[in-house]
């Protein structure tokens, strides 16, 4: 059964809410910006939440947290804002160009709010993560902070993945943001152009020509001047509680962001960690389904950080609070396990069949000197499958997919006994090249006594030349982070390599997306040079 966290104290009543009221600010250099404001129908002064929004300010949240009248209702003004260029706010939106003034300017507006006790905490998901964010980058100081699924280094951890663009993926974003703009201007041709039905590859061309639309020929270039990470080192000691997911394209931000607290106030940073894909939490993992324990309620989890923060109200959160689905329960854990570095080694080996006979390849303790070799065929690509970065996403059945002849695959032995794998995983793998290719694709899978096989972690690499290796190979590194799942006895662990999906992830700048090959590359992988380093704890090994 998932934890409540406002279970342990008596819950007040649930007031009568009045509103949506319409509020202006005017920021400094004139521009009016508008949000929505619900207050609770008492003559107590409260604290304020604050959201801000790209999407229109109607939206506030909901594809995945309560209605902001649900906080209001138990004891909060809530004011959500559509930000520069966005909703009813004037202005021209730049995807995080403003939000850093922006934000510190409403922050202070927000706390001289009538009815408000002079205390603010923030909230959001994803974009409006972000905003918070950049709201402390620019001087904005929030009594605390609820952020879920956003970005902490926007061009590392949003953009891109293992130095390669996420084509695919921010062409499908821009294009839902440019639609919201030329809605705002009225241009009835590049909405025609934008239709949603278009392949995203026609979207991306059209979206590169337009820079006074879109941002994605900026991003696509590696150009993001907005980044929390460099302008917070280290951030100031901000109450933080966060909702991260294994499945979540946004992953690593939360998991770089909560790194970076913590290190300045680990009693204050609290982590919520489950399977979940971007949208779509509870039972939901992406195109997967979880068990019944896996439901959880994060308003619930919300209200009594912002109860303890800002009314004194209830014990803090617990630093770190995860699911686990091998066992289907949630478990307060340690945050230093979860983020040490991974400590056992394997290695790939097989009779040169890893590709084509799903049994040949394997994982073990001693370094073997043979080599697979897959081919990448453009006509006939692999697709990417599963985890944060596959699609479709989450911990879905991967029996098929390794079954491909284009998907070189290594297997442990079974466990011999229940095994936590906590926290991060490395792989490296050595690589030569006959043709042309700029990156690698990986999962890490968990494979049962009976074949089966679902993904734990996905990831993508860009092939880097091998400084000590011999001429012509490669490296690709990838990292699998987010891993937390108890391994039962008979399971073993699967890592699978093959090309990375193209053009859906492409070298910087990416400004244009290469035509479609002919010609197939092979891929060799060298067994000597390649390791897979696993986050294993309690007792137990891969090979055990």
């Amino acid at each position: 059964m998932a934890p409540d966290m406002s279970s342990h104290r008596i819950q007040p009543p649930v007031l009568p809410v009045k509103g949506p009221e319409r509020r202006d600010v005017r920021l400094r250099d004139g521009t009016n910006l508008v949000a929505s404001v619900w207050r609770p129908d008492t003559a107590k002064s409260l604290p304020v939440l604050l959201m801000r929004q790209p999407y229109g300010r109607e939206i506030a949240s909901t594809v995945t947290l309560a209605h902001p009248s649900w906080y209001a209702a138990r004891g909060y003004i809530v004011a959500v804002q559509d930000v520069r260029g966005a909703g009813d706010s004037e202005g021209d939106f730049e995807a995080l160009a403003n939000e850093a003034g922006d934000g510190a300017e409403t922050l202070d507006w927000a706390r001289g709010l009538e009815g408000s006790c002079g205390k603010v905490g923030t909230y959001g998901f994803s974009y409006q993560g972000t905003t918070q964010f950049l709201m402390l980058a620019g001087g904005g100081r929030p009594d605390a902070m609820a952020v879920s699924m956003a970005s902490w280094n926007p061009l590392m951890d949003w953009s891109s993945e293992g130095g390669l663009f996420r084509a695919a993926m921010s062409t499908g974003w821009a294009a839902q943001m440019a639609r919201l703009k030329a809605h705002r201007l009225g241009d009835d041709a590049a909405l025609a152009a934008l239709d949603a039905r278009r392949p995203w590859t026609e979207l991306f061309d059209f979206l590169i020509a337009r820079p006074d639309l879109s941002h994605l020929s900026a991003w696509a270039s590696g150009e993001i001047s907005a980044n929390p990470s460099a302008a917070l080192s280290p951030p100031p000691v901000v109450p933080l509680f966060q909702t991260a997911g294994a499945a979540d394209f946004l992953l690593r931000g939360a998991l770089a962001a909560d790194a970076a607290f913590r290190a300045v106030s680990p009693e204050t940073t609290h982590l919520v960690f489950a399977p979940w894909g971007h949208i779509g939490w509870n039972r939901s993992s992406g195109a997967a389904r979880l068990a019944a324990g896996a439901e959880f309620s994060v308003d619930r989890a919300q209200l009594a950080f912002f109860d303890h923060y800002l009314k004194g109200v209830g014990n803090a959160p617990p630093p770190f609070l995860a699911y686990d689905g091998g066992t289907d329960v949630w478990r307060e854990e340690d945050p230093v396990r979860f983020f040490a570095a991974p400590s056992r080694q394997i290695r790939p080996m097989s009779d040169g069949l890893a590709a084509t006979l799903l049994g040949d390849g394997r994982l073990v303790d001693v370094p073997g000197d043979g080599q697979d070799v897959l081919v990448h065929d453009p006509s006939r690509p692999a697709p990417h499958t599963g985890g944060s970065c596959g699609t479709p996403g989450g911990p879905v059945s991967l029996e098929s997919h390794h079954d491909r002849a284009d998907v070189a695959c290594y297997t442990s032995t079974g466990l011999r006994q229940d095994t936590l794998l906590a926290g991060r995983a490395e792989a490296d793998v050595s690589v030569s090249l006959d043709g042309d290719l700029s990156g690698l694709a990986a999962s890490l899978s968990v494979v049962s006594p009976d074949g089966s096989a679902r993904a734990l972690a996905t990831s993508v690499a860009a092939i880097e030349p091998d400084q000590g290796s011999e001429a012509g190979r490669s490296l690709c590194r990838f990292r699998f982070d987010g891993l937390y799942r108890t391994l039962h006895s008979g399971e073993a662990l699967r890592l699978a390599v093959q090309a990375a999906p193209c053009p859906d992830f492409l070298p910087f700048p990416a400004r244009r997306l290469p035509r479609a090959g002919a010609r197939a590359t092979a891929l060799t992988l060298h067994h000597a040079a390649s390791r897979l380093l696993l986050p294993l704890h309690d007792q137990g090994s891969a090979n055990a």
